[in-house]
């Protein structure tokens, strides 16, 4: 199962957090990704921040629904942030190559001293 926080936003800061909690795979992405569509369509903010330190699978279907949110915030001039993977999801993201495309910290706290 998966779910989606969101947090309130940091709008001196125009930045939003979406944490993802459990398994991203092809039932957990079919709960969160009407919420994160309608979320993201008119997203008001600079940054989209994904928070994946919950996070303890991602699928291909998944990567995909990323990377397709990813170029609909490109077109409205907003960025897709990720952080806080951890390390055997970071090495997925690594392998297939997006985080040549989409920005990624370490820590909420190293993408705070990267905006500030």
């Amino acid at each position: 199962m998966l779910t989606l926080n969101v947090q309130a936003p940091d709008v001196e800061k125009s930045f939003q957090i979406f944490e993802l909690d459990g398994d991203m795979d092809k039932v957990g992405l079919d709960a969160v990704k009407d919420k994160f569509e309608s979320l993201a369509e008119n997203f008001p903010y600079r940054y989209l921040v994904v928070d994946f330190t919950a996070l303890n699978f991602i699928n291909s279907e998944s990567i995909g629904f990323l990377m397709a949110l990813h170029s609909h915030l490109i077109k409205l001039k907003k960025s897709l942030i990720f952080i806080s993977a951890k390390a055997h999801v970071k090495d997925v993201f690594s392998v297939i190559g997006i985080l040549t495309l989409i920005e990624y910290h370490d820590t909420l706290e190293d993408f705070m001293k990267k905006i500030a």
